[in-house]
């Protein structure tokens, strides 16, 4: 007997009901990629159980059959299918997809709108001029892979600017690389910082860079994280190529910024646009192929080995002898407001409507979104249409479950923090957990992290499910990664920077969420 269905036999989670129609006993075989089930095993835990004709296995290996590869897989293609940014008509697009299924499938749904402040690029440009009497080469921001409509490679609320300036490279922008240049004699001020990615939330390295004077800032990837020092690179590989872009937001707060701590909601009062605790100055993200003629002839002393990347030259602090010009104009004032929508489906509760189990993942996305996270939504999905295809037959969870996709994640936890902001007093009283869906498969890795409470849940969740290339569970081929080693297993905690936040760190609700990760250098590209 599982874990699972000794849980809900105790009856420590749920109890469902009304089941009317006797159960096949056609033998399931749980074939595919795990993950969808894995979302299911974790909701079944919280919402649903054995009806008195329906054994608590017989419903476990029911449920978690139900999800199928080919749904998932056509979802994906469809979610994925152009960019779909937040607070564009593609995105609009895909919540009405979301909604047309989750009402296909006899699910009470509906969207909920917002008003907020995401301003989209008009111009983005940058040059370098590679000596004093040097005419500007304009550099191609273009990821050519894909050949397909692209979102422009910009920084979510970059400040305005057209600057041009010696350029100095300062490792990740940290605070303790600030302090390394100004043991070199090294300063910012009046210079363009070029930092890669890594180590820190890309919106502490504009923070830190603008707070010493810097007027802008170019963020790249370096081959060291993610590119072909990990591995063979896109198209032939996983990991980032010479062209690839990450994009991303640089506010370091979640929500709107023009309502801090309070919803967005019609009417609101909304701080002035100059008070928006966001960066001020021009910040653009490039290549390493083109960060690389930026730092491959820079003079001044030599970094720290700790300081370099994986580019095939020795890296130099700076300044120059190249210059940069950064170009960066993004809608302003009213132009600047745009309208989000999360979506929300539910299947009340037969026993307990009262208590709500709310699985979500954010529906937009810097591109087409394969990974981040058309892969968490088509987990929302296809956990609701299983849920539902039983209910149709007579069998609700106890517990409410409500399915939800988030709007503007990837600018700030926009959506689900407007969301939580709103109702709060709401989702305080009758929340009993949070499972989240972001990025969930992108590789044969499984991992997860979660509140304390939710840990063992996340356990039962992986040895409810069978591995598709096995044999035995999920948890089987775990701890045989694991050399056998049981203390391996673990979990992480939860950090930040994903729509969980507001749950947990706002309004104490447990919160967790597990997937499969691997080789990854697409991200935000």
């Amino acid at each position: 007997m599982s874990y699972v269905t000794q849980q809900l036999e105790r009856g420590l989670f749920t109890e469902a009901v009304d089941w009317e129609k006797p159960v096949s006993t056609t033998k399931w075989r749980l074939s595919g990629w795990p993950v969808w089930r894995l979302a299911i095993a974790s909701v079944v835990l919280l919402t649903a159980g054995p009806p008195n004709r329906l054994t608590a296995q017989s419903f476990e290996q029911r449920l978690i059959a139900i999800p199928d590869t080919a749904s998932v897989r056509q979802m994906s293609r469809d979610l994925s299918a152009a960019p779909h940014m937040a607070g564009t008509p593609a995105q609009a697009t895909t919540r009405d997809y979301v909604l047309d299924k989750m009402k296909s499938w006899g699910i009470e749904a509906w969207s909920k709108e917002y008003t907020v402040f995401i301003p989209q690029p008009d111009t983005v440009a940058a040059w370098i001029i590679t000596g004093p009497r040097a005419r500007p080469v304009r550099l191609n921001l273009v990821e050519p892979v894909t050949g397909g409509p692209q979102i422009p490679p910009f920084n979510g609320y970059t400040g305005d600017g057209d600057v041009t300036a010696d350029v100095v490279y300062v490792n990740y922008g940290l605070i303790e690389d600030y302090k390394t240049l100004d043991s070199l004699g090294v300063s910012v001020s009046g210079k363009i910082a070029i930092a890669r990615y890594g180590r820190s939330f890309r919106g502490i390295k504009a923070r830190e860079a603008q707070k010493r004077g810097a007027v802008g800032l170019i963020v790249y990837s370096d081959p060291q994280e993610d590119g072909y020092f990990r591995g063979d690179v896109y198209p032939q590989g996983p990991m980032r190529n010479a062209d690839g872009i990450q994009r991303g937001s640089m506010m370091n707060g979640n929500g709107d910024p023009t309502t801090p701590s309070w919803s967005s909601v019609e009417g609101a009062r909304r701080l002035p646009e100059d008070s928006l605790d966001i960066p001020k100055i021009p910040i653009i993200p490039v290549s390493y192929g083109n960060a690389r003629r930026f730092l491959e002839p820079m003079a001044g002393k030599s970094v720290p080995q700790s300081w370099q990347g994986a580019l095939p030259f020795r890296y130099h602090v700076g300044p120059g002898p190249a210059r940069a010009r950064l170009h960066v104009k993004t809608e302003r004032g009213a132009r600047g407001f745009h309208k989000i929508w999360n979506t929300i489906g539910m299947i009340r509760g037969a026993r307990w409507p009262d208590e709500w189990v709310v699985v979500g993942g954010h529906r937009d996305a810097w591109g087409p979104g394969a990974r981040d996270n058309v892969s968490g939504s088509v987990c929302v999905l296809e956990t609701a249409r299983s849920f539902a295809t039983l209910a149709r037959d007579g069998l609700r969870p106890a517990r409410t479950v409500v399915f939800a996709t988030w709007d503007a994640e990837e600018w700030g936890l926009i959506g689900s923090t407007e969301w939580v902001e709103e109702l709060e007093d709401t989702l305080r009283a009758h929340v009993v957990a949070y499972i989240n869906e972001d990025g969930t498969f992108s590789g044969p890795n499984f991992g997860g992290s979660g509140s304390p409470s939710l840990k063992p849940l996340l356990r039962a969740a992986a040895q409810a499910v069978s591995d598709p290339v096995g044999p035995g569970t999920v948890y089987d081929v775990w701890l045989k990664s694991k050399n056998g080693d049981t203390t391996a297993l673990t979990f992480g905690n939860l950090g930040g920077g994903s729509d969980f936040s507001g749950f947990y760190h706002h309004l104490g609700i447990p919160a967790g969420g597990i997937g499969f990760d691997g080789p990854d250098g697409i991200y935000h590209s």
